[in-house]
């Protein structure tokens, strides 16, 4: 689909819009767009509380500092997509939320008022922090403005096809080659790193699916 804008692409986890849309936010972008990507669950820099799960296996000792490096690996990776990165400071499910469902509710409505479209996560919602945002946004953003995408890695994962493809052409799926490797503290968890160049070109390659309104 030809977009003119503005497009916001709601990320629960800094990475996961990247992943999953990065050669469709560089087409978008490159065609003429304002695309935005908002990370919901961007955790709280100015936090000292250990890390626990996957951002100490990622390599950080506190969620200020996971939440700190991540946002910058984020900036690297839209700047390469022509993206711009938008944070919000509430904490994922290894860390406390730092506010109720309503306040942050409120805070995305604020993020994406202005956007003709909004991307949420839309399937396979297997990770309980995507399915809780993307039944958080569904009942309250106005139905006609919003499109659902297929997550990745997680649908290459499973095998499975939901929604309609996306085009895109080889300029911007090296884009999003680029972009995912910005991901560095990422790609180890992701299983990336047996062969740094494959892992990410693979996904890159898999197709992008959204549904959009009224499809």
């Amino acid at each position: 689909m030809q977009l003119a804008g503005p497009i916001v692409v709601v990320s629960p986890h800094s990475d996961d819009g990247v992943l999953s849309l990065g050669a469709a936010m560089a087409r978008w972008a490159r065609t003429g767009a304002h695309v935005e990507l908002l990370t919901v669950l961007a955790l709280d820099p100015a936090s000292t509380t250990p890390t626990e799960g996957w951002d100490r296996r990622a390599g950080f000792a506190t969620e200020g500092e996971a939440a700190r490096g991540r946002r910058q690996e984020d900036r690297r990776a839209c700047a390469v997509l022509g993206v711009t990165p938008h944070w919000l400071p509430y904490g994922s499910v290894d860390f406390d939320r730092h506010g109720h469902d309503e306040e942050i509710r409120d805070a995305v409505h604020g993020c994406v008022e202005r956007a003709d479209v909004v991307l949420v996560p839309g399937s396979p919602l297997t990770h309980p922090d995507h399915a809780w945002l993307s039944a958080l946004l569904a009942s309250t953003l106005p139905s006609e403005r919003v499109a659902r995408y297929a997550e990745q890695p997680y649908t290459l994962r499973a095998g499975g096809a939901p929604f309609a493809a996306e085009q895109a052409g080889a300029r911007d799926r090296l884009a999003k080659w680029r972009a995912i490797r910005a991901y560095r503290s990422q790609l180890p968890l992701l299983g990336m790193t047996r062969n740094p160049r494959r892992g990410p070109l693979r996904l890159a390659l898999a197709d992008e699916r959204v549904a959009w309104p009224r499809e």
